[in-house]
C-alpha cells in the first residue's frame, strides 16, 4: 500500500461509488472491493469514502427539485460532459446548489484561458471539496494513506 493518493483518482473513486450506490441506500452498501480490482489503493478508497460521508451529511438539508441552467458564458466555457459530471455530483447529493455555484465561478475563471472539460471540472471539484470549510472540517485531517475510515 502506498502512503499517498492522487486527488484525481479519489474523484474517480467517488464517481464510481456514486454511480453504483442505490438511491436511498447507505454508503456501507457499496462493495468497495471492486475498486481494489480497478487498481485503486486502500488510501484512495478511504479518502473517497471520507469525502462522501462528509459531503452527504451537508447535502441532506438542501431542498430537492432545484434545477440550474447555464447562462451563455458558462455554456461557452463548459463542455457538455463537464456540465454532466457536475450535475451528476449534484444529483447524487455530493454537492449542494451553493457548491455548484462556487465551482461554476471557478470554472468560468479557468475557462477564460481554455475550455473546461471533464479533467478540469474534476480538478476544480476536488480542490473545492478538499479546501472548502464545512461544519465538520474543523475536525478533519488528511488521511496519510495508511489509515482506514471506520
Amino acid at each position: 500500500m502506498t502512503n499517498s493518493y492522487s486527488v484525481d483518482r479519489v474523484m474517480d473513486a467517488i464517481t464510481y461509488i456514486i454511480s453504483v450506490q442505490q438511491p436511498g441506500s447507505p454508503l456501507s452498501s457499496v462493495d468497495t472491493r471492486t475498486l481494489l480490482t480497478f487498481g485503486f489503493s486502500e488510501a484512495e478508497i478511504a479518502a473517497a469514502l471520507s469525502w462522501l460521508m462528509e459531503r452527504t451529511r451537508l447535502a441532506d438539508d438542501e431542498p430537492e427539485g432545484r434545477f440550474r441552467i447555464l447562462h451563455g458564458i458558462e455554456r461557452n466555457i463548459l463542455t457538455p460532459d463537464a456540465w454532466g459530471m457536475l450535475m451528476m455530483y449534484h444529483e447524487m447529493r455530493f454537492l449542494n446548489s451553493e457548491d455548484v455555484e462556487q465551482i461554476l465561478e471557478r470554472a468560468v475563471m479557468l475557462g477564460m484561458e481554455r475550455e473546461v472539460d471533464v479533467p478540469e471540472i474534476k480538478a476544480i471539484i476536488a480542490a473545492y471539496v478538499l479546501y472548502s470549510a464545512t461544519p465538520s472540517s474543523a475536525n478533519r485531517r488528511m488521511l496519510l494513506g495508511d489509515e482506514m475510515v471506520n
